[in-house]
């Protein structure tokens, strides 16, 4: 009886105290690779987290658009407003981010893109 007592003590602590899964920050600038339909191009994303929140800014070759997303665990998502000669569209990014690495896909709406990211330091 003790030792399941003991047991059933050891799992709450390990229940209560220690993350299931951590969410990971990405604040701050990362370098990005992006390898889409007309070719590598390089950008840089700005971003603050707040918890889950995450918001910030994509500085790519058209211009800089705002971002807004969430972090859960280690897979962030992200997306973003351009215009075209087509109308304006809503474009996404996924990552999963591992240290001061990331590596995902972005969906452009008729195209899609994969990418990587490196944090600065």
């Amino acid at each position: 009886m003790r030792r399941l007592m003991l047991c059933a003590f050891v799992i709450g602590l390990f229940v209560n105290f220690a993350p299931l899964s951590a969410v990971a920050d990405v604040s701050g600038t990362w370098d990005l690779s992006i390898n889409g339909p007309q070719g590598a191009i390089k950008a840089s994303v700005t971003l603050k987290q707040s918890g889950e929140t995450v918001t910030g800014t994509l500085s790519r070759p058209q211009g800089d658009v705002a971002v807004k997303g969430s972090m859960t665990g280690t897979t962030l998502r992200l997306s973003f407003t351009v215009d075209s000669p087509h109308g304006s569209g809503t474009n996404t990014m996924t990552a999963e981010v591992t240290g001061s690495t990331m590596k995902g896909t972005m969906d452009l709406g008729m195209d899609t893109a994969s990418f990587s990211g490196q944090k600065r330091k």
